[in-house]
């Protein structure tokens, strides 16, 4: 049985999400960083390469292949990270490069670019804005140590910067928003912020706790960036 925590108008669980979402009752769109399916072993500061670090030598749940990721979006509008190694998930209707800052990564060695750029893949209908814009979102990265938080640690090895998931909270259908692949609860915090309600979901104990308390802050503070 999962573990389940309200707060604010904000829904957490702990489990695994495959178990969790038939339970659910109402969800108009998926903001999410799930597993890419790319099987990644991590490196010092969360990418394949590195001497130590505090993550090295981790894996991720779910990163075997993309099955976990699509099954969790299917039926859903969803704006979900990704890598370009493997297939967008289904029903992709636009693709959105997020530039991370050129301070981010360090990749294959050998080559002379890092890995400054992700994908996110949006589907589903019912995305609006003002305005049509770019498609490339030009925010900067959580740095591996950032000294105004958790002793100058990321909360997560792939923790996204809230402002990013912001731009696509503010953008996504009306009504609640569900992250299947909560991590430190980066989305619940943006979710918070711009007060739209929030279902998440994350199976490993130690992340939804930061989770819980990351969200916590959020509507205590009224509004969290870090």
């Amino acid at each position: 049985m999962s573990d389940i925590v309200t707060i604010g108008d904000a829904t957490l669980y702990h489990g695994d999400c495959l178990e969790i979402l038939p339970t659910l009752d109402k969800v108009d769109a998926v903001v999410t960083d799930p597993p890419y399916g790319i099987n990644a072993v991590l490196g010092m500061g969360g990418g394949y390469k590195g001497s130590g670090g505090m993550w090295k030598g981790q894996t991720i749940a779910g990163d075997m292949d993309t099955s976990v990721r699509d099954a969790a979006l299917n039926g859903f509008a969803f704006a979900a990270s990704g890598s370009l190694k493997m297939p967008p998930p289904p029903d992709t209707k636009a693709w959105v490069v997020w530039d991370k800052g050129a301070h981010t990564g360090a990749g294959d060695l050998q080559m002379p670019w890092k890995p400054s750029a992700e994908m996110f893949f949006v589907g589903g209908d019912g995305w609006h804005s003002e305005k049509r814009i770019g498609g490339v979102i030009r925010i900067n990265a959580v740095a591996g140590c950032v000294g105004s938080a958790n002793d100058g640690r990321r909360a997560h090895p792939f923790e996204k910067p809230v402002r990013l998931m912001e731009h696509f909270v503010c953008r996504a259908p009306d009504g609640v928003i569900l992250d299947p692949f909560m991590g430190s609860g980066t989305t619940g915090v943006a979710c918070a912020n711009l007060g739209r309600k929030f279902i998440g979901i994350e199976i490993e104990r130690k992340y939804f706790d930061i989770a819980c308390e990351r969200i916590d802050a959020a509507y205590a503070q009224g509004r969290l960036f870090v």
